[in-house]
């Protein structure tokens, strides 16, 4: 028997070594086409995919049957009758090739040497003592702990790609003055796509004819629909809410900006690369002390009790411990719109003390709210916030939507239009009858300083010192006229504070952060706000380039600095902090140089990912503890009580079941209580 195994352990290995040589020339011999060539190099290392995943899951699903049929066999032959043992040899050597070609892997591609050959002669020397029931042990609870890293991979991929939802798989294309319906997979390049209003973009293109309004937060955080029309861009799974686009294909499929965006998303998942770095540095030790303790205690207790000794395990639970605990929390994460491009920024989300936001677009919200109305020639107040919001009614941007809101809380309604004519960058001219002026046609403009100035509208004096005035303080000023005659009004506009940024605020100080604002405006309004949400520390009046100076100064003090921007305008302060998050949304994602995006920009998400960061670190430090716990008493157990191989084997084993539960927890917790968490 001794022969038998033996032989089988060296017969696998070499199995193990031609069936990786085999499957290396298949890949070297497989002819691409030329354009497909250039990214031969990239096979190897690309992140898998959602069929790879599958097959993966498959595969250890396969194993995992086999391991536990093996498992009933040697287990009844061990109590009952022994015959049934034989019968599991042959299902625990077919494992064993598979192993061994997973060792092979660890060894000569993922340059692990150490961890590597430890497990071949951890798995060889229990097959080789005649442990079956052992083997049959192992084999089932690493092929089960391999199945379940895998699913909750794919759960991770399905979460993320989720966020985007689903192209439609037809789309309309105008072909020679006719509108017909095709299969989106036959889109082509300059092709001519036809949307309507409630119609999603399926594609990456320039708009040739047509205008409307398109919903595209899930890409860029705007709060609120964009305009667009002739030249401008568009991208697909963005949602069109009014009008109709001639749009003229540039990109589609995974040249998309949305393809591009599930690349980067795969790799959020993609935790061998990036992850396990912390875990794997256990491992890798843990497997050093074990394979030392081997050797050492090889002549003096025997091999029996030396290879029960390797099998004691020193951190190396931790090798599916650790990925399985960061991907649960990665789960959490995604299942919520937060995207963690790299899970070691979690890790290093937890030592951070200090976090640093810039004030625009990150404390305040996109839509501003209207401050005072100030009117002139004989105007009142609601007549002029009456014409505005009626010049305003077709718009979707953020000063429309304030305007709408305030007429809103007054109950005012907007005049029916008869034409409109909306110049970029200046403003709106629109025509209206005003039924309380006996119907008389008004024509007004509404728009900025600049447009009342191109139009020849005097603005008084005392327009202008509220202008200075507004200026101080940060706030913007809306200019309404009657055209060709004279200004009837201003409306002042200030910035909003984002939905609870002032108990988000108190909640980071509780959590014992240290809290910056950094800001562009002038002194007076940067002091109000830090003042509103009681931010004791704050820097206005900063140029883009001196937010990273700030940065390295806090970092000189020993401080641990997240900073929180939107992801583009703070690329150098971001890249010098520890941890950076984005509240811009995923359209720049793969250019974004923040490791944490959030999807939904939405303040609120912030104490629930430093705690989150908190919880994983605790939880990777218990399972860390729990693995030594009981690798101390494997080796009093082998030491002082003589316990052999089989004693080791489960003992290992069971912590580490325990242990895999510990991991398991958080997402068995989050489907309980996910309605607390924001935006659920």
């Amino acid at each position: 028997m001794l022969i038998l195994t033996t032989s089988l352990a060296i017969g696998g290995l070499l199995f193990a070594a031609w069936k990786d040589n085999q499957q290396r020339r298949k890949i070297v011999s497989f002819k691409l086409p030329e354009k497909q060539q250039h990214s031969l190099v990239n096979l190897k290392t690309a992140t898998p995919t959602k069929t790879d995943i599958l097959k993966n899951e498959a595969e250890a699903t396969h194993y995992q049957r086999l391991s536990l049929v093996a498992l009933g066999l040697t287990g009844v032959g061990a109590i009952f009758y022994s015959p049934l043992t034989l019968l599991g040899i042959p299902l625990l050597a077919y494992n064993y090739f598979h192993y061994l070609k997973k060792s092979h892997h660890v060894i000569f591609k993922q340059k692990k040497p150490v961890l590597g050959i430890f497990e071949w002669l951890l798995v060889t020397g229990v097959l080789v003592l005649g442990k079956y029931l052992a083997a049959a042990v192992l084999f089932t609870m690493f092929f089960t702990a391999r199945k379940l890293i895998i699913k909750t991979e794919r759960s991770t991929h399905t979460d993320l790609n989720n966020i985007f939802g689903s192209l439609p798989k037809k789309v309309w294309k105008l072909r020679e003055h006719l509108e017909i319906e095709v299969p989106l997979n036959t889109l082509q390049t300059n092709d001519i796509m036809v949307v309507r209003a409630g119609e999603m973009i399926a594609a990456d293109g320039k708009i040739l004819a047509g205008e409307g309004t398109i919903d595209q937060c899930m890409l860029t955080g705007e709060a609120q629909p964009v305009e667009k029309s002739q030249e401008d861009k568009v991208f697909a799974s963005t949602m069109l809410l009014s009008g109709w686009l001639h749009i003229q294909v540039e990109k589609q499929g995974e040249e998309t900006v949305t393809g591009q965006i599930v690349e980067v998303l795969k790799k959020t998942a993609d935790f061998k690369s990036h992850i396990q770095s912390r875990g794997e540095a256990i491992v890798e030790k843990g497997a050093g002390i074990s394979m030392l303790a081997m050797a050492t205690a090889l002549p003096l207790i025997g091999a029996t009790h030396a290879l029960a000794l390797a099998g004691s395990g020193f951190g190396y639970q931790m090798r599916i411990v650790a990925p399985l605990t960061v991907l649960n929390y990665l789960r959490i994460a995604s299942s919520h719109g937060i995207l963690v491009k790299d899970g070691r920024a979690l890790e290093k989300l937890a030592e951070v003390d200090t976090i640093i936001f810039d004030k625009t677009g990150t404390l305040t919200e996109k839509i501003p709210q209207v401050e005072c109305i100030i009117v002139c020639n004989g105007f009142t107040e609601k007549k002029l916030l009456q014409y505005a919001v009626t010049a305003e009614q077709r718009q979707k941007h953020p000063i429309a939507q304030a305007l709408c809101q305030a007429a809103a809380q007054q109950n005012l309604r907007s005049f029916p239009l008869k034409n409109s004519d909306y110049e970029v960058g200046y403003g709106i001219r629109v025509s209206f009858a005003d039924p309380e002026a006996g119907s008389k046609v008004q024509t007004i403009l509404l728009g900025s300083e600049r447009f009342m100035e191109s139009a020849k509208i005097n603005i008084p004096n005392d327009i202008k010192s509220v202008q200075i005035e507004c200026a101080e303080k940060g706030h913007s000023l809306i200019y309404i006229a009657l055209e060709n005659q004279h200004l009837i009004g201003v409306i002042e506009l200030r910035p909003s504070l984002r939905k609870n940024a002032k108990e988000v605020a108190t909640a980071l100080r509780q959590q014992g952060m240290t809290l910056y604002i950094i800001s562009g405006d002038q002194q007076k309004p940067t002091q109000q706000l830090a003042q509103t949400l009681g931010i004791e520390n704050y820097h206005a009046e900063t140029l883009p380039e001196d937010k990273a100076k700030i940065v390295e100064n806090l970092q000189k003090q020993g401080r641990k600095v997240c900073f929180i921007g939107d992801g583009i305008n703070d690329a150098v302060a971001l890249q010098k902090s520890d941890v950076a998050i984005s509240l811009h949304g995923a359209a720049t994602i793969a250019t974004d140089t923040a490791e944490i995006v959030l999807i939904k920009p939405d303040l609120a998400y912030l104490p629930y990912l430093k705690q989150m960061a908190n919880d994983l670190n605790n939880r990777i430090n218990s399972g860390t503890m729990l693995n030594t716990a009981s690798a101390i008493s494997c080796v009093t157990g082998i030491l002082i009580f003589g316990m052999g191989v089989s004693g080791a084997v489960f003992l290992y084993y069971s912590t580490l079941g325990v242990n895999i539960a510990n991991a398991m927890l958080p997402i068995m917790r989050e489907k309980k209580a996910h309605s607390h968490f924001p935006g659920s």
